[in-house]
């Protein structure tokens, strides 16, 4: 497939500069997921003769989460998405010619989400600030606009259009839905985001790399081990 060579292609590149360099070539698949309060009612175990009485609820809270997950390793390295504190103003009536906060359009903060994700890179990229990174992502427009800035030591390559079967990660969203979110009533946001980071802590590296790893994967990160 052509994404998978050019991926290919790429680490060999890399590894080829690398040698005559301290670190290693590290292969990541990132990607971005949504948790928050609305339920996701799924089947579920209960007695014989009884029926589950399952809570469910509509409230439009959520954070992204911004994560990375290397194969070979298992290392899985997230962002949870923070929320800044309003800042406070001074009551009183608007002066002549000034609108009043309530009655002006909300606007949508620009570049919002490639400003995370270049938080996140930058993060990723100080975690390995010796090795090579090669980050596999999807082309969502976040990921290509003029906002985002690219670490030096980092190399994104973008995976073929409708092709998340590319992205491991994919799974481990999945898993940690599975895991943690299933049936789940939370009271309030803060309580989803305890619960999303007690549940990642449960993924062990071990079943990060049972859920990730595959043969066209492993191949490439082990080219010229030797």
């Amino acid at each position: 497939m052509r994404g998978r060579k050019k991926i290919n292609l790429t680490i060999g590149q890399l590894k080829e500069v690398i040698h005559s360099e301290k670190g290693q070539v590290r292969l990541f698949f990132e990607d971005e997921a949504s948790f928050g309060r609305i339920s996701d009612t799924k089947h579920c175990w209960c007695a014989k003769g009884v029926r589950p009485v399952i809570h469910k609820q509509r409230v439009r809270e959520y954070r992204e989460i911004f994560g990375a997950v290397e194969p070979e390793t298992g290392d899985f390295v997230y962002m949870i998405e923070q929320k800044g504190k309003p800042e406070k103003k001074k009551p009183g009536r608007p002066k002549k010619g000034e609108v009043a906060e309530s009655k002006k359009p909300k606007q949508k903060e620009k570049g919002k989400k490639s400003r995370l994700m270049n938080e996140f890179m930058q993060m990723l990229s100080e975690r390995y600030s010796r090795d090579r990174i090669v980050c596999c992502l999807d082309h969502a427009r976040w990921h290509t606009s003029q906002y985002i800035r690219v670490p030096t030591n980092i190399t994104l390559i973008f995976i073929p259009p409708y092709t998340p079967e590319m992205n491991p990660i994919e799974q481990i969203w999945r898993e940690i839905r599975t895991m943690g979110f299933h049936n789940r009533y939370f009271n309030s946001l803060a309580e989803v985001i305890a619960h999303l980071q007690t549940t990642i802590a449960t993924l062990s590296p071990k079943t990060v790399m049972s859920i990730t790893q595959r043969d066209w994967i492993m191949n490439r990160v082990q080219l010229d081990a030797a």
